[in-house]
């Protein structure tokens, strides 16, 4: 959350930093999330939140999204064509600059990226499982077994709970002043995005508002 990113924004007053989580805590009543796994009921294809917040020169900017959105899918990617897909558009939430436009007088420039999600980590424990079972290729035929059942329970589990990202991005802008819209370019990259559910915190300032493909600007 966006709170736990000012968290580790160290040159930020502590005070003012403080302040600011109040604010969103009270105001928009943000909440952690423990899992990058929601079950059925808390999940809605097309819809995501899109939080703001802009202290001092910093733009804090938190994505949140099911999988479907970014990939089209929400199983770990298996064949050729899901790791493809799956790879573009990590390579496309890392760069946020394209995603989040300001204005070219306000100077705003990406300091750091974060992207999560329980599919990276599946990508990284298959990969991991890929070269063990390389190793052990020659274990015995009990081995094989045992992760045939396994798979069979990962195919069921993954059909009860649907994945997601989350995207944290942190830009700089030296004319902060002039920092006074985002072209949110989220729908252009990500076509099955329908709706984002924007909160805004501002020094002075706290509102929320609904963007979709046909109205993509944030103005403040």
């Amino acid at each position: 959350m966006i709170i736990k990113i000012l968290k580790n924004y160290s040159y930020i007053n502590t005070r003012i930093m403080f302040h600011l989580c109040a604010i969103l805590l009270s105001l928009f009543c943000f909440k952690e999330t423990q899992s990058t796994e929601r079950q059925l009921d808390a999940h809605d294809h097309g819809y995501g939140n899109l939080n703001i917040a802009i202290i001092n020169q910093t733009v804090a900017i938190e994505l949140n999204t099911p999988a479907y959105n970014i990939i089209g899918f929400e199983h770990p990617p298996e064949t050729v064509e899901d790791k493809t897909t799956f790879k573009k558009a990590l390579s496309i939430l890392n760069n946020g600059s394209n995603l989040f436009i300001f204005p070219t007088a306000a100077d705003c420039t990406l300091k750091d990226v974060n992207i999560s999600s329980s599919l990276i980590e599946d990508q990284r424990s298959s990969h991991k499982e890929h070269e063990h079972g390389h190793k052990k290729h020659d274990s015995g035929h009990k081995e094989h077994e045992h992760d045939h059942k396994g798979s069979k329970h990962e195919d069921h589990s993954k059909n009860n709970v649907h994945s997601e990202f989350h995207a944290d991005y942190k830009f700089t802008c030296n004319e902060i002043g002039k920092a006074n819209s985002i072209q949110v370019m989220v729908f252009k990259h990500f076509p099955n995005t329908r709706q984002l559910n924007v909160q805004i915190v501002l020094p002075h300032k706290q509102s929320a508002i609904k963007l979709t493909p046909t109205s993509t600007q944030l103005n403040f």
